[in-house]
């Protein structure tokens, strides 16, 4: 619903900032035709629908607007992109390693809005205009009989294709993760035939019934217009879910709800996902990712991704390479004790609500404390290092 009210505010700006990019190319014929086939399902409304948002577009006059005005039809058309970027983390349960600065995040939005709809509907239109050349250039004559009847099927197949390809190149780029080129074309594949098979349903049984002008008179087709696209976020969404849980299948026998490990399992993966970053930067080896570390342990990533951010907190490791999201340690292997590492593990949030003192104050339960936390550290030994588990090889 979040994904509907943020597209209805940014709908007109964003297709004014695609039209202009498009009309500076010479590429604009191409946007009505990509638009009408996303109204498809709208039916009889469809051109009306279409020919209401582009006279919206046409008849907005940038030059009028001003620094201001300007600056926010900007923000409106980046504040959609920023929100299905939130949704499709969300699903990924992804929180970014390192976060994007505002100025940033601007950029890279702008540059999908402004270079995006370029590539898209120069190959859209260049696939359109080879196959007409194809079928009309007189090198080909010869093969009429088998030219013609290829051409005509992939005319028709075409935005099909470029639907399942779109679906593909958003669930592989816009998440804060990496994304396997198969999950995401899986995914892509998915969305796309239930675009295809939601659309006509929708057709068929709501935007061909009679019921709904006679209900709401004049405010039927835009509400149509809002359930058709409330129909096309759930789909995009499914996908992202598909695409997720096929590069994730483990993830399918989790509870609902977030990943949670217990203290004792916290404190074993946290030493070993130390460990086995030390390991690799002692032998020279290539240095873990988040996603490399969750599958070696066999767990979730955002478990993983907790576990990591405790360790980076406390200054015993830090993320190389920007969002790749690399881990190498932050000092010397033998400077950092196993005792400190599991102490770090143990505290991991508490500074996440501030509790007070005085309430948790009880003689014989600190005193219970104070010789459970002695007894670890008498065990651990204050001297062991991380550096000497790894000579040892007691991580494994």
């Amino acid at each position: 619903m979040g994904l509907v009210y943020t597209s209805l505010l940014a709908m007109i700006p964003l297709l004014a900032v695609c039209f202009s990019m498009l009309k500076a190319f010479g590429a604009d014929a191409y946007l009505e035709p990509m638009l009408l086939e996303v109204l498809k399902p709208l039916r009889g409304n469809t051109e009306s629908v279409a020919a209401t948002l582009f006279d919206s577009v046409r008849h907005l006059d940038v030059g009028v607007l001003g620094s201001v005005g300007l600056l926010s039809l900007l923000y409106t058309s980046v504040s959609l992109l920023e929100k299905i970027e939130d949704s499709f983390n969300h699903i990924w349960r992804k929180r970014a390693r390192v976060p994007r600065g505002l100025l940033r995040r601007f950029s890279d939005y702008l540059l999908f809005i402004l270079a995006g709809p370029l590539l898209v509907f120069s190959a859209f239109g260049g696939m359109s205009e080879l196959f007409r050349r194809a079928a009309d250039s007189p090198d080909f004559q010869w093969f009429e009989g088998t030219i013609s009847p290829l051409v005509s099927a992939s005319q028709a197949v075409l935005p099909s294709l470029f639907v399942v390809a779109a679906f593909t190149f958003f669930y592989k780029i816009i998440p804060d993760a990496p994304v396997k080129t198969c999950s995401a074309l899986f995914g892509g594949m998915v969305a796309g035939l239930s675009w295809k098979l939601v659309g006509w349903v929708f057709g068929t049984f709501m935007a061909g019934s009679a019921q709904y002008p006679a209900v709401y008179s004049t405010f039927a087709i835009p509400i149509l217009f809002m359930v058709w696209l409330y129909l096309s976020w759930l789909i995009v969404l499914l996908g992202v879910q598909v695409t997720f849980f096929h590069q994730y299948p483990r993830y399918l026998f989790l509870r609902d709800g977030p990943s949670r490990l217990s203290g004792r399992l916290s404190e074993r993966l946290g030493l070993l996902a130390m460990v086995l970053i030390g390991r690799r930067f002692f032998l020279g080896e290539a240095p873990w990712t988040g996603s490399e570390l969750s599958a070696r342990l066999a767990v979730p990533d955002d478990c993983v991704d907790e576990l990591l951010q405790a360790l980076s907190e406390r200054g015993f490791i830090m993320s190389m390479g920007g969002e790749a999201g690399t881990f190498v340690p932050a000092r010397d292997l033998s400077t950092i004790r196993v005792a400190e590492v599991l102490d770090a593990l143990r505290r991991a949030h508490e500074g996440d609500f501030p509790v007070n003192a005085e309430s948790l104050a009880e003689p014989a339960v600190d005193a219970l404390i104070g010789r459970l936390d002695g007894a670890m550290r008498q065990a651990v030994g204050e001297g062991v290092t991380v550096r000497e588990l790894i000579v040892e090889g007691k991580g494994e």
